[in-house]
């Protein structure tokens, strides 16, 4: 067993849970939580989706010792149950039950494909999914009814196509951004835009049916334009978010998308909390206290970041 294939998955291990972090704090986000509000979730906070992403830290290592320990895809498959279970009995939320799926995923196709080329995860990440998904065995959620209702393909059809909208979506759009702007802000929003254009929500469908799915895609190619004339993107997202609450629209699925983008863009070493996407941090906080919790820094970084960074141009 390789020491340098070990330390790979843990660093991605790892950078998921920033990821979900960097996604919890992406502020204003239309209809989530994050540092402005609890979005269309009134029984949510931004203390309780971290105490979420303290059970989802839990859940991705405990994948990492199933792996290195040569246990069997059934095995893993009960491990991410289990976290499911945990996350509703001690939070009455399943908050990352969407993530939960989606990182366990990514580290098992990471530890099973022939090399870290995006083209063998994902070749490995459709095959793994046609196993999980052919037992048939998906109990009964807000998800799978929709897709049912709905006929839609939603993280099923994601999973199969190996995750098109972070591969073919979401990655391109954040390095393109990144390349004019050298902002993790603007590149962050722009890839937020792209991920509410693509991406099959089922938690949308189930609160808001196909004319909410159709009015996400429509905001989101909105927000593509306004940050490529250079306009108030923040000031559209906030007001994207009064109406979002107004009408119980959620985007749970592109949340779980985004921080996994973030996820695997920190694994890469494409966003460090030390690079100068994250600079503006300095002169807007001061030196970073590295006794904080990460999730403080990440924070800080964010927060930082979206003080400090003009809007984008055409990306």
């Amino acid at each position: 067993m390789s020491c340098l294939r070990i330390s790979e998955l843990e660093t991605l291990a790892a950078a998921l849970v920033e990821g979900a972090g960097m996604e919890l704090y992406l502020t204003p986000k239309p209809g989530l939580v994050d540092l402005a509000d609890c979005g269309s979730h009134p029984d949510l906070s931004v203390a309780k989706m971290e105490r979420s992403i303290e059970y989802v830290s839990d859940y991705l290592d405990e994948i990492v010792s199933s792996l290195k320990n040569g246990e069997s895809f059934v095995c893993q498959k009960n491990i991410a149950i289990q976290a499911e279970n945990r996350l509703l009995d001690n939070l009455g939320t399943n908050t990352h039950k969407g993530f939960i799926f989606l990182s366990g995923m990514l580290l098992i196709a990471r530890w099973h494909a022939a090399s870290a080329a995006e083209r063998d995860i994902r070749m490995t990440l459709s095959a793994l999914s046609e196993s999980f998904f052919r037992t048939g065995d998906e109990t009964s959620t807000n998800g799978q009814q929709a897709r049912k209702k709905y006929n839609a393909g939603g993280i099923v059809m994601e999973s199969i196509n190996g995750f098109p909208s972070l591969f073919d979506e979401a990655l391109p759009v954040f390095r393109a951004a990144v390349k004019r702007h050298d902002c993790l802000n603007a590149a962050s929003f722009a890839m937020l835009a792209r991920l509410m254009q693509t991406v099959d929500d089922t938690t949308t469908l189930h609160r808001a049916g196909p004319e909410g799915l159709a009015r996400v895609r429509r905001d989101g190619h909105a927000l593509t334009r306004i940050i490529a004339e250079g306009g108030d993107y923040l000031a559209y997202l906030r007001e994207l978010n009064r109406s979002y609450v107004g009408m119980n629209i959620t985007i749970g699925g592109i949340a779980d998308m985004l921080g996994l983008s973030y996820g695997f863009l920190i694994a890469s070493g494409e966003i460090s909390l030390e690079s100068p996407l994250a600079n503006s941090r300095e002169a807007a906080c001061g030196p970073l206290d590295r006794r904080r919790s990460r999730p403080a820094v990440v924070a800080a970084t964010i927060q930082a970041d979206l003080a400090g960074c003009p809007a984008a141009s055409a990306y």
